[in-house]
């Protein structure tokens, strides 16, 4: 125990040296691909060796699905009420693209379809994990894919975005971040509650870890009730200790392997970010949003980075982060079911 305790030490002090880093260049999720990138590097070195908890793992699961909910409000709902349905359908439509495409090139180039499907989603990076988790994928290859595509949201969309949208004027709506009440410390037991129910439910809801805590934590708030407010350490915490687990569990072979795949899921990733720009397109005109507004709602990114170039390009950030809030409720709520469907039938296909 010992050991095991001081190995685990090392492994995070390597993983923060890279999270620091990151957050340094200003790299995109610095908490988590800094610590998988300074821990493969480290493993490189003649002799070390590098552990993780997976009792942290399952912890900092739930701490990011508390973070997740959190951010919904009373107002959500009666904000993209109006864009509720040609919004849902268009998402839906590119979700089932991206779909279609990764179950085309896990055929093409004999790649597990599970983790074809898991690395194409456009989705968040820790919530897809959970459900590679549930579904038996590669998670490390899916954590590759996922980054790939990650990266180029990030660079590719913010970059057209300023360049397509960019008016002068002023933002006529607030700040994405908004003021929440802080809530009494006893209600940290409803937390723990969340996360026990999650542990249960493991075997009977994909991603429960993710799902059922942020399920809780966002009832609970659209319903009015103040909740206890976790310190931002708390989730830089969890996604350290996720990037400590992926980076633990990252091997070179790992890495040579997805060397050959990187190419189509990149492609495949730019495809997506083209078919979202030509649906936020049409979004636009189905409703009365301004273009700028409309294609950063349905882009393939995080809500805080597109909410934030919505701010930037004259966009309406509040509309934004609602409506990707929407998106990643699809994407956890009723994907992880239908994946669960579809593998089950394509399985049975096979055999």
């Amino acid at each position: 125990m010992p050991g095991f305790f001081w190995q685990l030490l090392i492994t995070y002090f390597v993983g923060t040296i890279g999270g620091l880093l990151f957050h340094w260049l200003h790299l995109p999720l610095p908490w988590i691909l800094g610590p998988v990138t300074s821990l493969i590097l480290f493993k490189l070195i003649p002799y070390t060796k590098t552990t993780a908890s997976l009792r942290l793992r399952k912890v900092s699961f739930s701490i990011l699905g508390i973070q997740i909910g959190s951010t919904f409000t009373a107002a959500t709902l009666p904000t993209v009420f109006p864009y509720l349905f040609p919004y849902t359908g268009l998402t839906l439509l590119l979700i089932a693209l991206s779909l279609v495409s990764a179950y085309l090139i896990a055929k093409w180039v004999k790649i597990d379809v599970t983790t074809s499907l898991l690395g194409s989603i456009p989705g968040g990076l820790s919530t897809v994990l959970a459900m590679s988790d549930s579904f038996r994928g590669n998670t490390v290859l899916v954590t590759i894919f996922q980054t790939i595509r990650l990266v180029a949201v990030l660079f590719i969309i913010p970059f057209s975005a300023t360049h397509l949208f960019f008016e002068q004027g002023h933002i006529k709506q607030g700040s994405v971040l908004l003021q929440v009440e802080e809530g009494p410390e006893w209600t940290i037991a409803l937390f723990i509650a969340a996360f026990m129910l999650g542990l249960l439910l493991q075997k009977w809801v994909p991603a429960s870890l993710v799902i059922i805590p942020m399920l809780i934590t966002a009832l609970l708030q659209i319903n009015g009730i103040a909740l206890y407010q976790l310190p931002s350490g708390a989730y830089l915490f969890a996604q350290l200790t996720i990037g400590v687990y992926l980076g633990n569990s990252i091997s070179v072979k790992d890495l040579q392997k997805a060397g050959r795949l990187s190419l189509y899921f990149l492609c495949l990733a730019i495809l997506l970010i083209a078919t979202s720009f030509l649906f936020g397109f049409l979004f636009s005109w189905l409703t009365n949003l301004n273009a700028a507004t409309a294609v950063l709602s349905l882009a393939p990114g995080g809500l805080i980075e597109m909410a934030l170039t919505a701010q930037s390009v004259n966009g309406d950030p509040s509309v934004v982060s609602s409506l990707q809030m929407i998106r990643l409720l699809t994407i956890v709520l009723i994907l992880p079911f239908f994946l669960k469907w579809l593998l089950k039938r394509l399985e049975k296909e096979h055999r």
